[in-house]
C-alpha cells in the first residue's frame, strides 16, 4: 500500500480513493471507499492510453467478464464504469499477498495450504467456465491468499470459450512459465488450458519454482509444449494431483470438480474454518487488515495518503520505459528452427518483458500486459451478459444481453452500471451443462443417453449391498491396499502411520505405528515383521502383534529408498530407490541413479538389481514371488527376472503398450490389452490367448484356478479357467474404474465403479451373478477405492479417510 500521488484522482466515480495498491504501465489500482463505507479495489487504465480504442474495447471485455464471474473464491465486480473518461473496475478488496509474493516472503507452502489452494482455485474455475469463460493468464501473481481462501483474480486476457477472441493470431498472451502446450503452439485454448496452468501454479506454491524453465522466451515455450515437468521439491500426493493437471493432452488433464474433490474431499470451507495459511503468512493476511483499518481514523472518514514529488517523478520515469519496452515490432515468420524463434509479434526478450512488468492487481503484482498489444477486431463491446442465461453459450457480437422476466438486469458494459450481486452456480449447474450446442450433438447425446440407460437397466444388482461389519474415521489413506495378518489388517495414512485393523471390529486400531514414509504401496510381512520405509535409506520392522519397533535397519548415505515394491523371500524385500556414487568425500555427490534394490534384511546389504531406467520410469508395478520378478519394461515386453541373480529369465515382446499390471496364478503370467495372454512362469512360452470380440481387455485379477478381466465393450467381467483359457462366465456391469485393478476372493469378485462416488460392484465367483453395489456416495478425485479381501471372504474397503470392513457375500 502506497500514498497517492497529486495526479492521481480524487474519486473514481462514488468512491473515494485512499492508497494506491499498485501500478504498472497500463493502470493503478487503489484502495477506495464507497458512500456506504465499503472498502474496494478500484482498477484503473491511465487516460493517457485511452487514444487507442482498442485498449477501451480490451478493458470493457476484462469488465463484462469479471462480472459473468460469480463464486466464493473470485474477487467479484462491484462496479464498473468502462465508458468515463478514466475507465475503472471495482472489486471487493481482498487482504492478503498473492501466491508470488508470499512464497517470496516466507517460501513454499505446506501440503496442507497447498490443496487447500488447489481447492480453491478449482472452485473459482468452475464458476469461471460456468460463465463460458477461459481465463488464459492463471498465475502466482493473479491468485490472493486471504484468510477465508484463495481468491483468482484479473480477467485481463480472459475469452469466451466458444473461441471468439479480441486478439490478433500470431501474438501470445499469458505468462510463459505458465501456459499450456496448446497456448504456446496457437492452438485452439479451451478452459482444460486454465488446469494446466493450475498445475504450475501449485508447483510453485509447493516447491518455489515453475515447472518449465528457461532463459529465452523460445526455450521456456519449448519446454511447456515438449518437456516433463521439474516436480522437485513438490512432496506426495502433491506430485500426483500435479501431474494430472499437467498432461500434455488436455483430454486428458482432470476436471476442475474432480481436482476440488482430490484436494478437498470434504469441502474448501471445512479445511479453511480453522485457519489454512501458515502462521507466517496468516500474519501478512492480518498485517494488511490492520493496516486498511488504520485509514478509518481521520474525522471525515479515510485519511488519504499523498506522494512525494520525489515518487512521482521515479513512477513517470518507469511508465516511459515501460511504454518504450513495449512497441510492437514487424510480424516475424513462424517458427524458425535454426534461430529458435517462435511466431510472436516481439522479440523474445521483450515479450518476457511485457509478462513480467509491475501489476496493478489489487495486491500489487505482475501486471497483464496485454492490454498494449496492437490488434484488429471487429468487437463492439456488447460481448457476454454474464447472467446465468448466457451458460454454455456465447451471444453474437453486437447482441444486446437481455434478462429473463422478473429477474434483475445483468450488468452490461456500456457506461456505469452498478453490478448486481450474484452468487456462483452451483457445481451441479456446472457439470449438467452441455460442451456443445448445436442441435444434432444434442440430438446424438439423447439417443446416446437412451443406450446407457437400457443397458444399466440389464445391469441392475441382484440385492442391496451389506452393511459394513464396521467404520474406521482416519487422516487421509494412501493409494494402497490392505495386507492381512492374523486376523486383522494393516492399513497406511498420509501422515506416515501403520495402522493395524482387527477384522471382527476395526472401529478403534489395535494399534498405530508413526514415522514410516508415505510410499504409495502396501506393507510386506517378511522377516517376522511389517515392514516398512523410513526417511532416507532406512527400513522399518514392526511387530505385527503390538505394533513395537522390532529393528530400524538405516543403509547409509549412499541410498535413498523411495518405493517399497514388495517381498521378496521371507528375509529379503525388493525398492525403488536412488544409489548414490561419490568420486571424493570433497567432491560430493558426482552422479545418483534411479534403480530396483533387493534388500537383504538378514544380512543388512542392498544389491542391484540392475533394471534399465527406462523400465524403472513406466511406473513399475511387478508381481514378486519367490525366485521370480515379473514386470512390464518400457519396450513393450513382459521380463521375468531371477531374484537370486538378479538375471534375465525371458522376455516376451508384446507389440503393443500393455496395461499396467500383471497377474500370476498357478505357475502363468497373464498381460492384458489387444488380447489376454497366459505365459509359462517358468519358460515364457505362450500358453493360451483369447481375445476380445470388442474393445480390448482392460485389467487383472485372480484367485485359485480362476483369472478375472475386465472388458471395455461391453462393460463387464469376464473369468476364465487359468490353466486352459477356457471362458466360464462373462457379467456385464455398469462402467467401471479399468485403471484398478479386480480383487477377488473365495466368493466374490470385487470392481471399482467408474466414478469414485459410485463406490464398487461385488459379483459372485460361481456363477458370475452381479450381487450389489457398495457406496459411501463420496466424490474424491484422484483417491480410488483401494480393495482387498482375505482369505476368509472379509472385505476391506478404503476411501480417502474411511475404512470398511465388508462381510463375506
Amino acid at each position: 500500500m502506497e500514498p497517492l500521488g497529486s495526479d492521481d484522482p480524487e474519486e473514481l466515480g462514488p468512491y473515494r480513493l485512499v492508497a494506491r495498491l499498485g501500478a504498472g504501465g497500463m493502470g493503478r489500482v487503489y484502495l477506495a471507499r464507497s458512500p456506504q463505507g465499503r472498502t474496494v479495489a478500484v482498477k484503473a487504465i491511465r487516460p493517457e492510453l485511452m487514444g487507442d480504442k482498442n485498449f477501451r474495447v480490451r478493458f470493457r471485455r476484462e469488465v463484462e467478464a469479471a462480472g459473468a464471474v460469480g463464486g466464493r473464491y473470485t474477487a467479484p465486480v462491484v462496479d464498473a464504469d468502462p465508458e468515463a473518461p478514466i475507465p475503472w473496475l471495482a472489486t471487493d478488496y481482498i487482504a492478503g499477498p498473492t501466491v508470488a509474493e508470499a512464497v517470496a516472503a516466507h517460501g513454499p507452502l505446506p501440503v496442507e495450504s497447498v490443496l487447500v489452494l488447489g481447492a480453491g482455485i478449482a472452485e473459482a474455475l468452475i464458476s469461471v467456465q460456468a460463465a463460458g469463460l477461459v481465463h488464459r493468464d492463471l498465475k502466482p501473481s493473479n491468485v490472493l491468499l486471504a484468510a477465508d481462501g484463495p481468491r483468482v483474480i484479473d480477467f485481463g486476457i480472459v475469452r469466451a470459450s466458444d473461441g471468439y477472441d479480441l486478439t490478433r493470431s500470431g501474438a501470445l498472451f499469458g505468462s510463459f512459465e505458465y501456459m499450456c502446450p496448446e497456448q504456446a503452439t496457437g492452438e485452439p485454448l479451451g478452459p482444460e488450458g486454465d488446469i494446466f496452468s493450475l498445475g504450475s501454479v501449485l508447483t510453485f506454491a509447493a516447491s518455489g519454482h515453475a515447472p518449465f524453465s528457461g532463459s529465452a522466451a523460445a526455450t521456456l515455450l519449448y519446454q511447456v509444449v515438449h518437456s516433463t515437468p521439474d516436480l522437485t521439491g513438490v512432496p506426495e500426493p502433491l506430485d500426483k494431483i500435479i501431474n494430472l493437471c499437467l498432461t500434455k493432452d488436455p483430454r486428458l488433464r482432470i476436471t476442475p470438480d474432480k481436482l476440488a474433490a482430490a484436494c478437498a474431499p470434504g469441502g474448501v470451507e471445512h479445511l479453511t474454518a480453522d485457519g489454512w495459511l501458515p502462521p507466517s503468512v496468516a500474519s501478512s493476511v492480518a498485517l494488511r487488515a490492520a493496516a486498511v483499518q488504520s485509514l478509518e481514523t481521520g474525522p471525515n472518514g479515510p485519511v488519504v495518503y499523498r506522494s512525494t514529488e520525489a515518487e512521482r517523478e521515479r513512477e513517470a520515469y518507469d511508465f516511459q520505459q515501460e511504454r518504450l519496452a513495449y512497441a510492437p515490432r514487424p510480424d516475424r515468420a513462424a517458427y524458425d528452427a535454426q534461430g529458435g524463434r517462435a511466431a510472436y509479434d516481439f522479440e523474445p526478450a521483450e515479450v518476457s518483458r511485457v509478462t513480467d512488468s509491475p501489476s496493478t492487481s489489487n495486491s500489487g503484482g505482475p501486471y497483464d500486459a496485454p492490454y498494449n498489444v496492437p490488434y484488429e477486431s471487429p468487437y463492439d463491446g456488447s460481448g457476454r451478459t454474464g447472467g446465468e442465461s448466457s451458460v454454455g453459450a456465447a451471444p453474437s457480437a453486437g447482441a444486446e444481453p437481455r434478462s429473463a422476466p422478473g429477474e434483475p438486469e445483468p450488468y452490461r458494459a456500456s457506461g456505469h452500471r452498478r453490478a448486481v450481486p450474484r452468487p456462483g452456480p452451483s457445481r451441479r449447474t456446472v457439470l449438467t451443462v452441455s460442451a456443445g450446442s448445436a442441435a444434432a450433438a444434442v440430438g446424438a447425446g439423447l439417443v446416446l443417453s437412451r443406450r446407457k440407460a437400457s443397458a444399466v437397466r440389464s445391469t441392475e444388482p441382484a440385492g442391496p449391498a451389506p452393511k459394513p461389519l464396521w467404520t474406521y474415521r482416519s487422516g487421509p489413506l494412501l493409494q494402497a491396499p490392505a495386507v492381512f495378518n492374523a486376523g486383522t489388517a494393516l492399513v497406511k495414512t498420509r501422515p506416515g502411520d501403520l495402522v493395524c485393523l482387527d477384522l471382527k471390529d476395526g472401529t478403534r486400531p489395535r494399534w498405530i505405528y508413526e514415522g514410516i514414509s508415505q510410499s504409495p504401496t502396501p506393507a510386506v510381512l517378511a522377516f517376522d515383521a511389517a515392514i516398512a520405509l523410513g526417511e532416507g535409506s532406512t527400513v522399518i520392522g514392526v511387530d505385527p502383534l503390538d505394533g513395537t519397533e522390532r529393528f530400524t535397519i538405516d543403509f547409509g548415505p549412499d541410498f535413498r529408498f523411495i518405493t517399497l515394491l514388495g517381498g521378496v523371500d521371507d528375509r529379503a524385500i525388493s525398492v525403488i530407490g536412488v544409489r548414490l556414487r561419490r568420486e571424493s568425500e570433497e567432491q560430493g555427490v558426482a552422479t545418483s541413479t534411479d534403480t530396483v534394490f533387493g534388500v537383504d534384511l538378514a544380512a543388512r546389504r542392498a544389491e542391484v538389481i540392475p533394471i534399465s531406467p527406462e523400465d524403472v520410469g513406466v511406473k513399475l508395478a511387478p508381481v514378486i514371488i519367490p525366485g521370480y520378478f515379473v514386470y512390464a519394461d518400457g519396450l513393450r515386453n513382459v521380463t521375468v527376472r531371477d531374484t537370486t541373480s538378479s538375471g534375465v529369465l525371458w522376455k516376451h515382446p508384446v507389440g503393443y503398450d500393455l496395461r499396467p499390471g500383471l497377474a500370476v496364478v498357478n505357475r502363468s503370467v497373464f498381460v492384458i490389452g489387444q488380447e489376454l495372454k497366459a505365459l509359462d512362469l517358468t519358460t515364457g512360452k505362450v500358453r493360451w490367448r483369447v481375445k476380445p470380440e470388442r474393445g480390448m481387455f482392460a485389467s487383472l485379477g485372480g484367485y485359485g484356478n480362476t483369472v478375472y478381466v475386465t472388458g471395455t465393450d461391453p462393460a463387464g467381467v469376464y473369468a476364465f479357467n487359468a490353466g486352459t483359457g477356457a471362458r466360464r462366465w462373462f457379467c456385464p456391469t455398469p462402467r467401471l474404474n479399468i485403471d484398478q485393478p479386480i480383487t477377488a476372493g473365495p466368493d466374490a469378485v470385487y470392481v471399482p465403479a467408474y466414478k469414485n462416488k459410485d463406490g464398487f460392484y461385488a459379483i459372485g465367483a460361481a456363477k458370475g451373478r452381479l450381487l450389489w453395489n457398495f457406496t459411501d456416495g463420496l466424490e474424491t478425485g484422484f483417491n480410488d477405492w483401494q480393495l482387498a479381501c482375505d482369505h476368509s471372504g472379509v472385505l476391506v474397503a478404503q476411501h480417502y479417510d474411511r475404512t470398511y470392513g465388508l462381510p463375506a457375500p
